[in-house]
């Protein structure tokens, strides 16, 4: 019989979680999309500080509802969490419960690349080679493009060097042209 209070105590719990959805603030325009994706249509454009629900986490998107009861995905970025309901307690119990956060993490996992990253940035040949033996012959390719009815068009290889010194290049496609 003791069972029987705390399964419900845990239903009660879990249903203040669904109704204590976490807020959030639109930091700047945003379209509100049909799906997680940027080509997806449209919904409607969220103009800045407009106050949403989010409903749920995918990636780098959010499910939101707007306080007009329109729901889509914007882009993680483009919101502030914590906003309206503040406060902590059964509130952070019942958003962790519903999306999977507690509304206090301030980073996203989205990070960019600085300057010197780009400029110090070195090919991976051993995983380029990997890809090559995924690519496929002419003759396939070419019969695809056909039943596809594409038309064929010329376009030069782009050569890349392996770092050599005395300015010679390591082109696998040379080597197997023997050159």
């Amino acid at each position: 019989m003791k069972r029987l209070p705390i399964a419900a105590a845990l239903a009660a719990l879990l249903l203040a979680g669904a109704a204590l959805a976490e807020s959030g603030t639109v930091i700047r325009a945003t379209p509100l999309k049909q799906q997680p994706f940027l080509d997806a249509g449209t919904v409607a454009q969220l103009p800045a500080s407009s106050v949403i629900d989010i409903v749920a986490r995918k990636g780098a998107w959010m499910q939101v509802k707007t306080r007009d009861n329109r729901t889509g995905w914007v882009k993680l970025l483009n919101v502030r969490t914590g906003g309206a309901s503040g406060g902590g307690g059964l509130g952070t119990v019942g958003r962790v419960l519903s999306t999977g956060s507690s509304g206090t993490t301030v980073t996203t996992g989205v990070k960019g690349l600085s300057a010197e990253q780009i400029e110090n940035a070195k090919p991976n040949y051993a995983e380029l080679d990997k890809m090559n033996q995924y690519r496929a012959s002419t003759q396939s390719a070419a019969a695809n493009a056909r039943s596809a009815g594409l038309k064929a068009e010329s376009v030069n290889n782009i050569a890349y060097p392996r770092g050599n010194s005395g300015g010679q290049t390591n082109d696998p496609q040379s080597q197997r042209r023997g050159g």
